[in-house]
């Protein structure tokens, strides 16, 4: 799995785009999504995911929500 950010939302077109931590851009779909809703999804949040090469460049999928552990 990786882990990025949102970057962009699309919300009438229900597509976005995830930057990963090395900067790769990567688009994903709202059929993309595991146990996340589209509606739910903000720029900035934190996503972990896998990515594939597709026609497009690269594709995220099996996205969910990451929450960082803190160790304390």
């Amino acid at each position: 799995m990786q882990v990025g950010t949102i970057s962009k939302i699309f919300h009438d077109g229900e597509y976005g785009k995830i930057t990963t931590r090395n900067g790769q851009e990567a688009h994903f779909h709202k059929g993309c999504l595991w146990n996340t809703e589209f509606e739910e999804l903000k720029e900035g949040q934190g996503v972990e995911f896998e990515i594939q090469p597709s026609y497009k460049g690269h594709l995220a999928f099996q996205i969910r929500l990451y929450i960082e552990e803190i160790g304390i």
